[in-house]
């Protein structure tokens, strides 16, 4: 097949597992004999050393720049022209490369004529991989122009041009999307879509994954260590949760009296919760049992999941997966986590993981005592979760149920 991507952040312009996705599935698709071309933004990570295949096309506009203050200048001075170079450039580019099939990846912050002129271009042949809410979000230019300001610099002119970009916006029309194929990495982001008014036509359920490999080559024991080592990896915000795994801490230390222990947190993210971290480490007197170390490159993962027993995945939010429990599974490490969203399709309370209730220090104690008290169950529990890292969440059966998706649709 010729399959055409589209998408909004492209690695190394990604943010998380959403991207990292899209690209794992593009070299799958490729590596299986497909001709693939990828076209996303001009946005990449600052520094980043690596150079795009010729088959990466990065020239298209983001509808918003990011921590640009001419955006609201750009609204009223380049905003239609960038959205119809877009969609020249796509036009042109499906003259030209004729392909078979349109896959849809992350649309957020383009505009919806875009993945609407694909539709109206490509009709039946345009599948959409849905791994976030872009569908039901405002554009970016409403979420700016409905923002305060942040300063005085930029608050005083958006406070004047606020009201006519407010009636432009009004008055024009956002485009529909038929959305007629789509592929979710989990029931629950599915539901959540019927559950909003969006109804899809053909929806095919298509789980989120990880390369296993690396981390099976590194497959850990949870007996190892000297100490029961605990790990938080993932974005510092308030609905990850972080704060419930540092307040458990406290209560295994001072109120349960098992001080082997102790908890890495590995990310970055709201300064000003992070700082609400430190502090509640400082507050419950366990500076000596928690470490805080700044997020990882992908390539180091597989390395940094060996030196931890236990994965606590703390989150508040419903998040449409959990890549991360599967990043830990197939490393031999045992996660403890609350099955909320997506994440309820990959843990089996007491069958590959132990569950607990969200923002519920009290239950994660209760789970890590069990595990700590029962080596026995922690190897059982280990052995489970890399079973159903292997055989449920591997990028090889991620790729090839997309392949095999995007073949219906050119038959």
């Amino acid at each position: 097949m010729r399959i055409l991507t589209i998408t909004n952040f492209y690695p190394p312009g990604g943010f998380g597992g959403y991207e990292q996705w899209c690209q794992e599935v593009a070299h799958g698709l490729i590596n299986r004999g497909h001709d693939l071309l990828v076209l996303t933004s001009t946005y990449r990570r600052t520094g980043s050393p690596e150079i795009d295949p010729s088959w990466v096309c990065r020239e298209l506009h983001l509808e918003m720049e990011f921590g640009l203050l001419r955006n609201a200048f750009h609204f009223f001075t380049a905003r239609k022209r960038r959205e119809n170079e877009n969609l020249t450039r796509l036009k042109k580019l499906i003259q030209e490369f004729t392909p078979n099939a349109v896959l849809i990846w992350g649309m957020w912050n383009y505009s919806r004529s875009l993945p609407a002129l694909a539709e109206k271009l490509m009709p039946g042949r345009v599948a959409y991989y849905m791994g976030d809410y872009w569908p039901t979000l405002p554009s970016q230019f409403e979420n700016y122009w409905n923002a305060p300001p942040r300063n005085f610099l930029t608050g005083f002119p958006k406070l004047l041009l606020k009201p006519i970009a407010q009636r432009m916006l009004a008055r024009e029309e956002r485009p529909e999307l038929r959305m007629e194929q789509v592929m979710f990495p989990s029931r629950f982001l599915q539901h959540e879509f019927e559950r909003k008014g969006i109804i899809i036509k053909n929806p095919k359920i298509v789980y989120g994954a990880i390369d296993t490999k690396p981390y099976l080559d590194v497959r850990t024991s949870s007996q190892k260590h000297d100490k029961i080592s605990l790990l938080y990896i993932g974005r510092l915000s308030y609905d990850k949760g972080v704060h419930t795994a540092i307040e458990a801490v406290g209560q295994m230390v001072w109120k349960h009296g098992v001080k082997n222990l102790k908890l890495t947190v590995i990310g970055d993210g709201d300064p000003e919760y992070v700082t609400g971290l430190h502090e509640l480490v400082e507050r419950r007197n366990i500076n000596s049992y928690v470490e805080f170390r700044p997020a990882q490159p992908k390539e180091n993962l597989p390395a940094l999941y060996r030196q931890f027993d236990i994965l606590l995945f703390t989150s508040i939010w419903a998040e449409p997966f959990g890549r991360v429990i599967v990043e830990a599974m197939a490393s031999g490490v045992v996660v403890v986590g609350t099955a909320v969203g997506g994440a309820s399709e990959i843990l089996a309370n007491n069958e590959n993981a132990l569950v607990f209730t969200p923002a519920d220090p009290e239950g994660l104690v209760q789970q890590l005592k069990r595990l700590i008290e029962s080596p026995n169950m922690r190897e059982r529990l280990a052995e489970a979760g890399y079973r159903s890292a292997v055989d449920k969440f591997d990028i090889h059966r991620m790729t090839l149920e997309i392949e095999s998706y995007l073949k219906t649709l050119v038959n």
